[in-house]
């Protein structure tokens, strides 16, 4: 176990910096002078001295290269800049709306997830009814753009019924919306993949010979089908819930959920690069995250990948 995640963090390590470099790189080439922003935001009119002196407090007189290899030896050691806008350190700013954002993004997943399963089996239902409908429903819900279904929940639940707050304040009663809007798309998308898996399934000879056995239709399903298809759903819910991360944005932009969401459209707006990188490494890194997990949850849930590495 522990040699196959030595293997997996060092093959990870060439795309971690590859990583940082695209993320740099991007913020780097962006139009806009953080600079000149930050100056006229404070009401000062920019005089050449002043711009080259905060220029060079921020390193952004430096070429490329250097200001690249002198931020990753800081970001090595968790320091990832100051924030242009406030002043404050990038990883105090992360650190302060983190948890609301991981929050919604967890809750979300487990709604997918459950969203998912109820899917994926309806749409097995010997009903053919019941089985189109469950379908078109999933058709339905993966077409819609969550920000047109956030706005759709606003109008319903909380201009109509009054249901919710347009602007919360992060609490409990606030996530019900942002988590529904984010785990309806990303449910009906996992539920296909569980259909799919279910499907496959159900053509093992071992199935069959439950089936032909008798057993319950829930005891073959609990017990015979859900512990095969465990692992490779496992990645499925690993790159959703990196998705559902990078989807927050919007949806906590529109329902004024105080997480990472607002923080890198404030810095998008004010070209505070030192925040946009350390978001999109932190974005990079939960991915990479996500994906060890799926593959322990994948070398556990299956015995001949671990054969396989035992053997080699």
């Amino acid at each position: 176990m522990l040699r196959f995640i030595l293997i997996r963090l060092a093959v990870a390590v060439p795309t971690l910096l590859g990583m940082s470099v695209v993320a740099f790189a991007i913020v780097a080439i962006a139009p806009g002078d953080p600079v000149m922003m930050e100056l006229r935001a404070l009401g000062v009119v920019p005089k050449p001295e002043d711009i080259a002196a905060l220029r060079a407090e921020y390193g952004l007189d430096q070429p490329f290269l250097l200001r690249y290899l002198d931020w990753l030896g800081r970001a090595v050691q968790l320091d990832l800049g100051t924030s242009i806008a406030t002043g404050r350190s990038v990883v105090t700013e992360i650190a302060m709306r983190l948890p609301a954002t991981l929050s919604l993004a967890v809750s979300a997943l487990i709604g997918a997830v459950l969203v998912s399963v109820v899917f994926g089996v309806c749409a097995l239902s010997r009903n053919r009814g019941v089985a189109a409908c469950m379908r078109g429903l999933t058709i339905l819900l993966v077409s819609i753009p969550s920000f047109w279904l956030a706005l759709l929940f606003i109008y319903l639940f909380v201009l109509t019924i009054g249901w919710g707050r347009l602007v919360g304040d992060g609490t409990w009663s606030d996530l019900i919306l942002p988590a529904l809007t984010l785990g309806l798309g990303a449910g009906a998308s996992l539920g296909r993949v569980v259909y799919e898996r279910i499907r496959a399934e159900l053509s093992e000879d071992h199935i069959r010979l439950a089936i032909a056995k008798g057993l319950a239709p829930r005891r073959i399903l609990i017990s015979h089908i859900a512990p095969r298809i465990v692992g490779p759903l496992a990645t499925a819910w690993a790159n959703t819930f990196g998705a559902l991360l990078g989807g927050v944005v919007i949806v906590e932009s529109i329902f004024g959920w105080p997480g990472l969401g607002q923080l890198i459209l404030q810095a998008i707006a004010q070209r505070d690069f030192p925040v946009i990188q350390a978001y999109l490494v932190f974005m990079g890194l939960i991915f990479f995250t996500m994906s060890i997990l799926a593959d322990i949850v994948v070398f556990f849930t299956d015995p001949q990948l671990r054969r396989t590495l035992s053997d080699d």
